[in-house]
């Protein structure tokens, strides 16, 4: 890994980023094969998918991720879903992100958590005062933006009521001029939003080449037009970015984790849940054959020369079980098996062109699905 990338990944470890899963984890439910035997290896993000995946009632789930602030979001968010009895607590904790005593609703969630993660929230509770979702970098950089755009439930509304080019000029109109601005410009092409928007050097470089754009300020703007091409009504994220929080109003507008009937599921579920704030490859490198039969990557392989990459199949294929499940994200065409000749090894499912499509981030180009065989 290059200097400027190990650099930005010592940074992003360090920091609260994210407080959403920039991916759909509806489209990985629906794909993703879970059941009472399935034993899960994934990397965290924000938490809404490994959060979701205790609906399924897994055997165990392995949740790792650098970021230890992600990684304590995470405990939260799946401890509620197996522990907080009351969907109405839990929605209002984790859908509306405030409660009018956090540490009250939070403190006997902790009592089941990692002593690590107990004394994280113990510290930070009181990030549920207020919005929890205008809190994180991630947040603040869309809610700066949001400001200068004047966007809110008006513009939204707005663009629900609008055909898919009518929405792509209300985009160019109101948009696409505020990032015209020199400052602001040099602030989406600086270090802390690639940050912010947990892409580093050498995806930012794959992302802008796929995408034909020649600056962040062009791919941001393309994948707002590619947004307009969603279901705005149901797309949380694209409800987090124009707004600052879910769709209250309708059942399917947040993460699928959220909603009454995966609540009744993963209350009391008897998954066991481990946590580890490492690089995915400490796992990887000291587990036998056998171990997982589900991995989920997020997009970490854009993240990785290919070297490395390389290393992450050849483990991933000796840790697991034969048929398993393997998911990624990713911004190119190219897909890691092809790459590295491993497609005897790694067979893309049909799926993927399905999930790729369906996925309502719209923040890449392919939803990869891939079932390992020895």
């Amino acid at each position: 890994m290059r200097l400027r990338d190990l650099t930005f990944q010592r940074a992003f470890s360090k920091l609260f980023v994210y407080n959403i899963l920039y991916e759909d984890a509806e489209v990985d439910e629906r794909f993703l094969g879970l059941d009472e035997d399935s034993r899960v290896l994934s990397i965290s993000g924000a938490g809404c998918g490994v959060a979701g995946m205790v609906s399924k009632r897994p055997r165990s789930l392995d949740v790792v991720d650098i970021n230890g602030h992600h990684l304590a979001l995470s405990a939260l968010k799946i401890t509620a879903a197996q522990r907080l009895g009351s969907y109405d607590t839990f929605y209002q904790l984790l859908g509306h992100g405030h409660v009018a005593q956090p540490w009250k609703v939070i403190k006997p969630l902790a009592r089941d958590m990692p002593g690590w993660a107990a004394s994280y929230w113990r510290k930070h509770h009181d990030r549920f005062k207020k919005n929890f979702y205008e809190k994180g970098l991630t947040a603040a950089s869309i809610k700066m933006i949001r400001k200068m755009v004047g966007s809110d439930v008006h513009l939204m509304h707005m663009l629900m009521g609008q055909d898919e080019e009518s929405r792509v000029r209300t985009i160019d109109a109101i948009i696409a001029p505020v990032f015209d601005r020199p400052y602001v410009k040099a602030f989406v092409s600086s270090p802390i939003q690639l940050v912010s928007l947990g892409v580093n050097y050498s995806q930012r470089d794959r992302m802008l080449e796929a995408e034909e754009q020649n600056t962040m300020v062009g791919f941001i703007l393309h994948h707002m037009r590619r947004l307009a091409d969603t279901d705005l009504n149901t797309n949380w994220f694209a409800w987090m970015g124009i707004v600052g929080h879910f769709n209250h109003g309708h059942p399917e507008a947040v993460p699928p984790y959220l909603r009454p009937d995966r609540h009744a599921t993963s209350f009391g579920a008897p998954t066991r849940v481990s946590y580890h704030r490492r690089n995915i490859f400490n796992l990887l490198d000291n587990a036998g054959p056998n171990t997982w039969s589900h991995y989920t990557l997020c997009d970490m392989p854009d993240w990785l020369p290919e070297p490395t990459q390389r290393h992450l199949l050849d483990r991933i294929l000796h840790t697991s079980t034969d048929g398993a499940i393997m998911l990624y994200r990713t911004v190119e065409d190219d897909c890691l098996a092809d790459r590295h000749g491993l497609t005897s090894h790694f067979q893309r499912l049909d799926v993927s062109d399905i999930a790729s499509e369906q996925d309502r981030s719209r923040q890449y180009r392919h939803v990869h699905f891939y079932r390992v065989c020895h």
